[in-house]
C-alpha cells in the first residue's frame, strides 16, 4: 500500500504542535495520520534539523515528462496499437521495452482492454431507434407480452482474432472511439 505524503505544510504544522508541547497521538489524532508518522517526523527535524525526505535509492527514469506526454499523443490518435508498435513509432532512436510503454501508459490511468465489439450505427439507424422507442413508449406490460423476442444471434461482417485492445481510461467502454 503507497504512502500518503506529508506536504511541507503539514510538516511545519506537526513541528510547531510538537513545539507546543502536544503529544504525537493528540497531533495525529488531529491531522489525520497515525502517531508513528509524527514521532519520527519530529525525530528526524531533532536530529538534523530539517525534515525533507532524503533522495530515493532505484534506477532513473529512462524518459522525461515531455516524452510521457508525446506518448498519450499517439494513443490519443491510434488507441489500438500494440505495447510494441507504440514502442517503435514514440521513440524510435531510443531501446526501450514494452513494459516502459506499458508502466507510463498505466501511470496515466491507461490500460489496454479488451474492444467492445458493436454493430456500425449511422445516424439514420440512431435516429429510426429512437422514433421506435418513443412510438412505445407508454406500451403497458400486458403490450410488451404480447411480443415475441426472438432469440440473438451473433454476425461477424469484419475478421478479428478477438485478440485487439484498446488503451483507454476507466469507464470509457463504451464511448465511440473505443468500439469496433
Amino acid at each position: 500500500m503507497a504512502r500518503r505524503r506529508l506536504s511541507e505544510a503539514i510538516r511545519w504544522q506537526i513541528i510547531g504542535m510538537d513545539a507546543t508541547g502536544a503529544s504525537f497521538k493528540a497531533i495525529g489524532r488531529q491531522l489525520g495520520y497515525h502517531y508513528t508518522v509524527i514521532s519520527r517526523l519530529v525525530r528526524k527535524h531533532r536530529q538534523t534539523g530539517d525534515f525533507k525526505d532524503r533522495p530515493q535509492s532505484g534506477r532513473p527514469r529512462v524518459t522525461s515528462e515531455r516524452e510521457d506526454r508525446a506518448l498519450l499523443r499517439i494513443i490519443r490518435r491510434e488507441p489500438f496499437s500494440t505495447s510494441t508498435v507504440l514502442k517503435r513509432t514514440w521513440l524510435p532512436n531510443r531501446h526501450l521495452s514494452t513494459r516502459t510503454v506499458r508502466n507510463r501508459l498505466k501511470a496515466a490511468g491507461m490500460a489496454a482492454r479488451r474492444v467492445i465489439k458493436r454493430p456500425r450505427l449511422t445516424d439514420d439507424h440512431k435516429r429510426r431507434r429512437l422514433a421506435w422507442c418513443l412510438a412505445r413508449q407508454r406500451w403497458n406490460l400486458r403490450t410488451w407480452r404480447r411480443i415475441h423476442w426472438s432469440d440473438e444471434s451473433r454476425f461477424l461482417l469484419h475478421v478479428t482474432d478477438g485478440r485487439l485492445r484498446v488503451w483507454r481510461h476507466r469507464n470509457t467502454a463504451y464511448t465511440p472511439r473505443n468500439i469496433i
